[in-house]
């Protein structure tokens, strides 16, 4: 699956959406001719290898030399990357993140949005999620404190 970036002009601000996987053969040239207030949904991100981890930063630098970027949506394949790289997203601010979730009751699997400000609020956790089979708790299908690291980065978060 290739890289996909679809950008959209929007009032004061220009919505971006990237999908698929960032490798060697990603072309981030929409991202780098951004200007002003830009809002990157990274939601269909499913994948990043090596070299397109290092790629991807310095089109990131290079996009928060221009613009004023606000990341929404940030898939587990990011939020990995966000745990384990630091500058990743270079000063751009985290507005949502997704997280994969899982009934301990029934088994039902999903993955949800979570505003990062609401996490920050509740001292580093998601909030009370119900199930939508059988209505009970859903958990974080990852371990907490390692899944939600980055929230930990006050520059990054919103």
């Amino acid at each position: 699956m290739s890289l996909q970036i679809d950008t959209q002009a929007s009032g004061n601000a220009t919505r971006v959406s990237i999908s698929g996987v960032i490798d060697e053969n990603a072309d981030f040239a929409p991202l780098l001719a951004l200007e002003g207030n830009v809002e990157v949904n990274l939601r269909g991100v499913k994948r990043i290898n090596s070299f397109g981890a290092r790629e991807w930063m310095d089109a990131v630098r290079k996009l928060c030399d221009t613009a004023n970027p606000n990341f929404v949506e940030i898939s587990p394949a990011i939020v990995d990357q966000l745990n384990m790289i630091q500058g990743f997203l270079g000063h751009a601010t985290i507005r949502s993140f997704c997280a994969p979730l899982v009934c301990p009751h029934c088994d039902a699997e999903e993955t949800r949005v979570f505003n990062t400000r609401d996490c920050l609020d509740i001292d580093v956790a998601i909030p009370i999620t119900e199930c939508p089979s059988c209505a009970r708790n859903m958990v974080l299908d990852d371990v907490d404190d390692k899944y939600l690291l980055f929230l930990r980065e006050p520059t990054l978060v919103a």
